[in-house]
């Protein structure tokens, strides 16, 4: 992910973080309006998210830097979802690292998210996933640090 984020530019690393640490999904981030970003509270509003159900999304310090660095208008991101594709195909391309798609930037919140601890609810909540089950696949990607605890025993 770091690597994608070095080589992007302003535009593309808001997108990527939109989804990577936001967990939104491509079709969120290009949407989202800056009427509906509060950056000095770190938190912004998915109007239309998934069934059209409207959430909070809490932001890290590293989305807040990427979004500051945008001129504000009307869309923060914007473009059709063929174009922002091509944005990260080309970005893959140019970082050397292979293209999975924006639901991969999706997986990869959670999967952070449970690395460092998150309980399963807060993996759903954050993800907006209807049923706890769902961010229990995030689980199975934070396998070693159940070794690692366990190390000891």
């Amino acid at each position: 992910m770091q690597v994608l984020v070095l080589a992007a530019d302003a535009r593309m690393r808001a997108q990527l973080l939109l989804c990577a640490h936001g967990g939104l999904r491509v079709s969120e981030a290009l949407e989202l309006r800056w009427n509906d970003v509060a950056i000095e509270i770190k938190s912004l509003t998915v109007r239309h998210g998934k069934g059209g159900k409207q959430r909070r999304v809490a932001m890290g310090e590293s989305l807040k830097t990427a979004l500051e660095a945008l001129p504000e208008g009307d869309q923060v991101i914007g473009g059709s979802y063929p174009a922002a594709v091509e944005r990260l195909q080309r970005l893959c391309t140019r970082a050397g690292v292979a293209y999975r798609g924006h639901h991969a930037l999706r997986h990869y919140a959670g999967t952070r998210l449970t690395r460092e601890g998150a309980s399963l609810d807060d993996v759903a909540r954050h993800l907006v996933h209807a049923a706890l089950e769902t961010a229990r696949i995030y689980a199975k990607w934070s396998d070693e640090e159940l070794r690692r605890r366990m190390a000891g025993w």
